[in-house]
């Protein structure tokens, strides 16, 4: 009597008195070290793909790794039962399974051969889909697409450690748009010695495993660290039915690879000074096409949901969705901006695990965000950002989107000086603050504005305030009886703050 085997789309973690019987094949192996814990043994990853060619990450942790690790070798076909299974819901994610399956001590492991079983069973993602995504963490994927442009590799020195890279343009053949694609290290010297060494007129290249990648604002992908596969015109079914297809879209491929040009490397501050284009807050919300600004704002709040990553402009406050945000302020308007572990990370000085870990230290879950973040309320950054539009008729219809922020003061005294921003409305812009209060006019002493703390709804114990409050006491009175409405005193001229002053006026013009 034949064996009968669960498949991947029936492991349901939701399901817990369910007892699976998979069979599965390893296709990539990798060990994964958390970086707090240096002296530990690292956690063995891998990802597994049943008959149908579903496919399941699976993790075997300490002390169980050492029970499994001599048996398990990429390729190769296995049965497995008595497992746990749990949500998919940590931050990397090799595949888009709802679960995740995690070995344990007598986990029963068997090494079968199957004839029948699918060497390799791609699940390509069309480059219409990749141009219109928005969220670079989500899961790997694969891609196919015909080689028809290429750059240089670029060698660099980071932190001391030696590093390349090369950057292609893939076509996937179905006129709906090419993507970037960037192969690191080895990656990248493997596709210039196949070139080198097998010249022909086409490269049709497979990424498997590939991580979605966002450069000035728009969406391409690259190889990661541990997990990609790089094919060069493989033998694979695959590839034949993608030739097909390029014959019979009866648009020629080019008699050679177009010359990508290099990317000149500058500085943060010439990037966001010298070489992007400045939009404010109202206008980044007006746009109607995708694209890269760069803009300055303050951020006055971080919408707690999702791990924090939205932060949540000023007018917006009053309509705060429930998404990972935080909120940024300028004179003109406030939005919701999208800000990865990546960024926050950098100005945090913290790695993105290392702060999540005490995050869970502290009993949190991976859905909360961290204290951690608060340091970023009553900041004041120059923002680039990547503005993908979503709904026009929502509040704010594109999603803004985080690539770099930057906290330095000179180079913000320099970025304001240039496009004339501050000097004559930041009064404007704590104006507007200072609206969002409730209750008295007069803000006490010493606290920070109750607009922000009531309308984020942090409830959280931990919470500590920001060592630069966002509006101090005295402002509201000093704004209000220095910068009055009247018919002779314009409310919005002349107003300035000056260096080692709380707040402060020039003689108001009379018209």
């Amino acid at each position: 009597m034949a064996s009968t085997y669960n498949y991947l789309k029936d492991v349901d973690a939701s399901n817990d008195n369910l007892i699976y019987r998979i069979k599965l094949r390893a296709l990539k192996i990798w060990s994964l070290s958390p970086v707090q814990q240096k002296y530990v043994r690292p956690t063995l990853e891998f990802v597994a793909m049943d008959q149908l060619g579903d496919r399941i990450q699976c993790s075997i942790r300490n002390p169980q790794r050492r029970l499994f690790e001599d048996e398990l070798v990429e390729g190769k076909i296995y049965t497995i039962c008595n497992f746990s299974v749990a949500v998919n819901d940590k931050k990397y994610k090799a595949t888009n399974h709802a679960s995740r399956i995690y070995f344990k001590r007598d986990t029963q492991l068997r090494l079968v051969d199957d004839p029948s079983f699918p060497e390799n069973v791609f699940r390509f993602v069309p480059n219409e889909v990749i141009l219109n995504h928005t969220n670079t963490q989500s899961h790997l994927i694969d891609v196919i697409g015909l080689l028809t442009a290429k750059g240089d590799i670029i060698e660099f020195t980071k932190n001391g450690k030696k590093s390349n890279y090369i950057v292609l343009e893939l076509d996937d053949m179905q006129g709906k748009g090419k993507i970037r694609c960037t192969l690191w290290e080895e990656f990248a010297s493997k596709l210039v010695k196949h070139i080198q060494e097998q010249p022909t007129s086409e490269y049709i290249l497979i990424v498997q495993f590939a991580k979605f990648n966002l450069f000035k604002g728009t969406m391409g992908i690259s190889n990661t660290t541990y997990n990609s596969n790089l094919y060069i015109n493989a033998d694979f079914q695959a590839v034949k039915d993608f030739c097909k297809s390029v014959i019979m879209s009866s648009v020629p491929p080019p008699n050679q690879l177009s010359q990508i040009a290099t990317e000149p490397v500058y500085s943060i501050e010439e990037d966001l000074i010298d070489k992007s284009i400045y939009k404010s807050i109202s206008k980044l919300k007006e746009c109607i096409e995708n694209g890269s600004f760069v803009t300055i704002g303050t951020v006055v709040a971080i919408d707690p949901k999702n791990g924090g990553r939205e932060l949540i402009p000023l007018r917006q406050m009053r309509h705060v969705s429930h998404h990972s945000h935080s909120t940024v302020v300028d004179d003109t308007d406030s939005a919701a901006f999208l800000l990865y572990d990546k960024e926050s990370s950098k100005f945090l000085g913290i790695s993105a695990s290392d702060f999540r870990l005490a995050q869970l230290t502290r009993g949190g879950t991976n859905e909360e965000y961290s204290i951690e973040l608060n340091s970023f309320r009553g900041k004041k950054f120059i923002f680039k950002v990547s503005v993908k539009m979503e709904d026009l008729n929502s509040f704010q219809p594109c999603k803004i989107i985080v690539m770099k922020l930057c906290g330095d003061m000179s180079v913000i005294s320099k970025f304001i000086q240039k496009h004339d921003i501050y000097q004559q409305n930041l009064a404007l812009e704590h104006s507007q603050l200072l609206s969002m209060q409730s209750g008295s006019a007069e803000t006490p002493k010493h606290t920070c504005s109750p607009s922000v703390e009531i309308l984020v709804g942090d409830t959280n114990e931990g919470y500590s305030t920001p060592k630069r409050n966002i509006v101090s006491g005295g402002w509201t009175k000093q704004l209000i009886d220095l910068c009055p409405d009247s018919a002779e005193g314009s409310s919005t001229k002349c107003r300035k703050l000056k260096d080692g002053q709380v707040a402060g006026v020039d003689k108001p013009h009379q018209d």
